[in-house]
């Protein structure tokens, strides 16, 4: 199965190697151990990319979080990725929150040193 099938506009992050392998391949062949950030409604997408997050990811980090789009951000950027979620935090009451969330998730992930996969 493919990833936006399960994970259609959110954020993924493995939670260990076996779930890892299967992102990196962007096809899920077995259950999978993952924490999940969803952006489920268009509106809500809409408000979080106004507020120049995820172009301000992709500018410090070279990647192309976008509409319609997988992406996966490194582990060896998620430092970086966090320092540009910082350096702008939306005024939006749902915007602020996910940016929080956001930042714990790939904050986690870089403890473990795993990517991060933008489903959108």
């Amino acid at each position: 199965m493919q990833l936006p099938a399960l994970f259609r506009r959110g954020v993924v992050r493995p939670l260990d190697d076996h779930a890892e392998r299967q992102l990196l391949q962007f096809s899920i062949e077995a259950p999978l151990r993952v924490e999940w950030l969803p952006i489920l409604e268009d509106p809500f997408f809409d408000e979080i990319w106004g507020t120049g997050l995820f172009q301000r990811i992709n500018q410090a980090c070279g990647t192309n979080i976008s509409d319609y789009e997988e992406e996966i951000l490194p582990a060896p950027t998620l430092q970086t990725a966090i320092a540009a979620i910082r350096t702008g935090r939306p005024s939006g009451r749902l915007s602020d929150e996910f940016c929080q969330q956001l930042e714990a998730l790939l904050t986690d992930a870089a403890v473990t040193n795993r990517s991060v996969f933008f489903v959108m």
